[in-house]
């Protein structure tokens, strides 16, 4: 059933709503501090210190003129780039503390650690000129790989002079990856090892519930959320944290994990520990841009995995055709070892098994056997993470490294 133009509008002003629950809550805010986790608080630089791993915070700007904040836990070793997921940060990797979260693990193992944020999460909202916010959030997941990742890949090699790097991407974090490759393909030289987690190219067999709807109603969305002035999607705010303390403290622990189901798939509440519920629910979402959730809507409609469309007048002006061009991921000729799950949501089998028979450069492809049911929010914030996911991630690099 498609929605009324009245229901969409709702729902499109519920999206930010957020704003004046803000407002409302955020003078209880101190009150609840002294009651809960202070992990709930910390942002990716204080993490890192809490745990005692002195980190440094760098940033990088793109040749567009974005500001990207890197956080850099320096060490001896080969250097290593994290990458997050949509709507997500690099406080992905650091939420679950240095028992099950990534980072703290690689740096332990004597790898020199990075961990990028992506233009317009609440990390990297700067620009290096005074431009206006509509052209500010004018980007999709195609910067990041094409302008991003670069700068931010050569500002590692130029610091610890290395020729090549080790990448480590989840969810958008590979698709990122397979853009830069395809469309930037010198930059297959500068890597070393590649471990992509739940990568999303294809996402034909989309599994989230509400993916119909808004696919064909993209057009009218698009247009209303331009005439109010919505252009960023998901933004980070003190609700985040007031929203996931109160979740815990007002409702039953069962009521909690129904954004998770909803949203990532989540199969059991077993696979993400309450200890951590009020911590992974205040660091998530982080923000992105309208336009980058169009372009993943976009190529759910078209079941292509191509550049962004403009409609076919404006793309024959952009790219000399109709259509929008596919990325060529048969020039991602950098080494690549998958990791899988055969019941993700987002990263569906049938998808990945498109996108393996075009990669030419695998070296390992791990499917997680759907007996497991490892959904796709478990890759950085499961319970089971740590021997599903990190000691597998740990093995590949320090056999591709030489490191044992």
């Amino acid at each position: 059933m498609v929605l009324s133009k009245v229901g969409i509008v709702a729902f499109m002003i519920l999206f930010n709503v957020d704003s004046v629950f803000n407002n409302v809550m955020s003078s209880h805010i101190d009150k609840m501090k002294s009651e809960w986790d202070s992990d709930v608080f910390l942002d990716s630089f204080g993490l890192l210190t809490k745990y005692g791993y002195a980190p440094e915070r760098i940033s990088v700007t793109t040749e567009d003129g974005y500001v990207i904040d890197t956080f850099h836990i320096p060490r001896s070793g080969p250097p290593v780039l994290l990458v997050h997921g949509i709507t997500d940060s690099s406080d992905e990797w650091l939420v679950l503390g240095p028992n099950r979260s990534l980072a703290y693990q690689l740096a332990d193992a004597g790898l020199d650690v990075w961990l990028y944020n992506s233009r317009g999460n609440r990390y990297s909202r700067e620009h290096r000129d005074n431009i206006p916010k509509k052209e500010y959030w004018n980007f999709t997941y195609e910067e990041m790989g094409t302008q991003d990742l670069p700068a931010v890949i050569d500002h590692i090699l130029n610091v610890t002079s290395q020729e090549k790097l080790s990448y480590i991407g989840f969810s958008q974090g590979t698709t990122i990856f397979f853009v830069m490759c395809s469309m930037k393909p010198d930059y297959n030289t500068k890597i070393e090892v590649s471990i992509l987690l739940a990568p999303v190219a294809w996402i034909a067999h989309l599994k989230l519930p509400t993916i119909g709807i808004v696919s064909r109603n993209l057009e009218l969305l698009s247009s209303i959320t331009e005439a109010l002035g919505l252009y960023e999607l998901y933004p980070f705010k003190i609700s985040n944290v007031i929203k996931s303390l109160s979740c815990l403290r007002l409702y039953p622990t069962n009521v909690c994990y129904i954004d998770f189901y909803i949203n990532y798939g989540l199969v059991h509440s077993d696979y993400l520990s309450p200890d951590k519920i009020a911590v992974i629910g205040s660091h998530i979402p982080a923000g992105t841009s309208n336009l980058n959730f169009q372009h993943f809507i976009q190529n759910y409609s078209s079941k292509r995995f191509q550049r962004f469309d403009y409609g076919s007048k404006k793309n024959l002006k952009v790219y000399s055709s109709k259509q929008p061009p596919l990325y060529n991921v048969e020039l991602v000729t950098a080494p690549v070892s998958i990791i899988a799950s055969e019941i993700d949501w987002y990263s569906t089998n049938d998808d990945v098994q498109k996108l393996k028979s075009k990669l030419p450069n695998i070296k390992r492809f791990i499917a997680l056997n759907s007996s497991l049911e490892f959904s796709h929010l478990e890759f950085v914030y499961g319970t089971r993470v740590q021997k599903i996911v990190n000691e597998r991630v740990i093995n590949i690099l320090l056999d591709d490294l030489n490191m044992r």
